[in-house]
């Protein structure tokens, strides 16, 4: 058990009206996850100070927060690093935390293998460091609702599950169209669905997935289209479903499980309102109110370090098995 007594010095009443220990959030990165996490930090009441190579100090002026000038002086001077950076920087990034004594969040994937990911793992847990992966789709109520719908048995035996998830394409020029650093929609994309998958239907044993059209140099096309079929431990079978559409494309993510005792299904654009946007930032918040939590008084976060390298396991598998034309087995 990790808790925190390190420049951890008062408490204060959380926006749920419990209080919690005064945090110093070093938070790394200053993209658009960076300013996500930088609203659920400030409604928890935490400091929160900022380091990335580019755009810190503009990051901070924009977000009334301070901006440290190093890596270094993040980590001498926080209490809990938040990483949002792009993942080819997460395990130079984790490893400065655990070395730092400090408990680390970092958003999803862990990293874009899975030597990586376990390495960093494994270095955690033999620091006794916290790691948590940020999978934050965990939090948000729909998917939440149905995974303690299945584990109540409601719906009998999960046979069949698909998850879909679509949004307009990445910006050219940016680190996500490089497939190399980012995996492209089978690896950053679809994380979300295959920890979905493996947290109600359980572990993974089997992936096969197709991309289409196939990425030239690299660089993933103006179009896209993945799909991905994961078969559990116990038979259930679910697909999972990506697209990247032409730019301005919107937002959408379904699910439909399908049970001996009955079905369940959700759909972003049915219920997209005012509510579902105040939903999703409370789901930011509630999951770094849950590792705080686990941070200061040893309680079991909903998500671990384990669950953010399974999610890593089974996306590089889908991203073998579409490069190669075959299944990959994981068991």
């Amino acid at each position: 058990m990790w808790v925190c007594q390190r420049r951890c010095t008062a408490t204060l009443a959380s926006s749920e009206g419990a209080s919690m220990t005064q945090h110093t959030v070093g938070l790394i990165g200053s993209g658009f996850m960076a300013a996500t996490h930088t609203e659920a930090w400030r409604s928890l009441g935490a400091e929160i100070i900022v380091w990335s190579p580019r755009s810190a100090e503009a990051f901070a002026a924009e977000h009334g927060i301070a901006a440290v000038a190093s890596l270094e002086e993040l980590v001498q001077s926080a209490t809990i690093v938040d990483i949002t950076s792009p993942t080819p920087h997460h395990a130079e990034q984790i490893r400065a935390a655990i070395s730092a004594d400090l408990p680390i969040v970092c958003e999803k994937p862990l990293a874009r293998t899975t030597e990586i990911a376990r390495d960093l793992v494994l270095s955690a847990e033999a620091a006794g460091t916290p790691l948590f992966p940020a999978h934050v789709v965990r939090y948000m109520e729909p998917y939440a609702r149905a995974q303690a719908t299945v584990a109540s048995g409601a719906l009998g035996r999960i046979s069949r599950a698909t998850f879909t998830r679509e949004a307009a394409t990445p910006a050219d020029g940016t680190w996500f169209d490089d497939d190399a650093a980012s995996g492209g929609i089978l690896v950053d994309f679809l994380i979300h669905d295959y920890d979905q998958a493996r947290w109600m239907l359980g572990e993974v044993q089997r992936v096969e997935a197709t991309q289409h059209p196939a990425t030239a140099d690299g660089v993933v096309p103006a179009l896209v289209e993945a799909r991905v079929e994961l078969t559990h431990v116990g038979g259930a079978v679910t697909e999972v479903v990506g697209r990247w559409g032409p730019p301005g494309s919107g937002f959408r993510a379904t699910f439909h499980l399908e049970g001996t005792s009955g079905s369940l299904d959700h759909d972003s654009d049915a219920e997209r309102d005012a509510a579902s946007a105040a939903d999703n930032e409370d789901a930011y918040r509630a999951q770094l109110r849950d590792f705080t939590d686990a941070i200061d008084d040893g309680a079991v976060a909903r998500v671990s370090a384990v669950d953010g390298l399974a999610a890593v396991r089974i996306a590089e598998a889908a991203h073998r098995s579409a490069a190669s034309g075959a299944p990959v087995g994981l068991i």
